[in-house]
């Protein structure tokens, strides 16, 4: 089986136990609320009713504000299958985060940007109590004729290889690595590196993000055992375009 995660047991019984979760505040609630402008940032539906609160990296004891996102029921049901991938959930964090921070002011000059949440934990979400809403909704991201983003299946398997990446990073801490983990450090260091946002980069550049994203997943400890071992770590290309388009056997 390709990319298996050999999952070692731990000593420490501690480790094994579910993560417990945390509440989020009612001041984080309102942040991420006024964050998102009161709405889905996948689907723009704006029924605060519907509106949940998703942990970006899974783990419900982690209610750092970086790590949370409102998002619609429905979305956050996609989220969960996969149907939404991980890459874009946390593109779309950094897009809330940078637009929200570049015009912090933009909620004190309207009235109809207030949101009053009273924290009420239903079903793992947060559903605030009165939300008024005076924004027209964003369309959803366009991606270039020339980009990752609009070639299906390319884009797909730059979703798989980095959601490769976050699997096995977080299997590392199985073996007892202590390193920081932020979900958002690889698009940032992929927006540096190649001078453009993951999925805008130029299609003629494909290999080289893959190549890239690859060595990431390689230098994991997860990665190296893999390969120690004669593992792959990943499909190749070929195999995930033959796999999408029902050619695999």
């Amino acid at each position: 089986m390709r990319g298996s995660v050999d999952m070692p047991q731990s000593d420490d019984q501690a480790r094994m136990r579910p993560k417990q979760r945390k509440s989020v505040s009612a001041l984080t609630s309102k942040k991420l609320y006024q964050e998102a402008d009161n709405r889905c940032p996948f689907c723009c539906v704006a029924e605060v009713a519907v509106l949940e609160i998703h942990h970006i990296d899974g783990d419900p004891s982690n209610s750092k504000i970086e790590n949370l996102i409102v998002v619609c029921g429905n979305c956050h049901s996609k989220i969960t299958r996969g149907e939404i991938s991980p890459a874009d959930v946390h593109a779309k964090k950094m897009e809330l985060f940078w637009t929200h921070k570049a015009s912090p002011r933009r909620a004190e000059k309207s009235p109809m940007q207030s949101v009053n949440v009273n924290a009420a934990s239903v079903n793992d979400s947060i559903i605030a109590n009165t939300v008024n809403f005076g924004r027209k909704r964003s369309p959803r991201i366009q991606y270039p004729a020339d980009s990752i983003g609009a070639d299906t299946i390319k884009k797909g398997y730059i979703d798989y290889l980095i959601k490769r990446y976050f699997d096995y990073r977080q299997a590392d801490s199985s073996y007892g690595s202590i390193r920081s983990f932020n979900h958002a450090e690889i698009h940032t260091t992929i927006q540096r590196k190649f001078k453009a946002k993951t999925f805008f980069i130029h299609v003629a550049r494909f290999a080289e993000l893959s190549d890239y994203i690859k060595s990431r997943v390689d230098q994991t400890i997860q990665g190296k055992r893999n390969r120690s071992q004669g593992v792959s770590n990943y499909d190749s290309f070929e195999e995930y375009e033959a796999e999408q388009l029902g050619n695999s056997r």
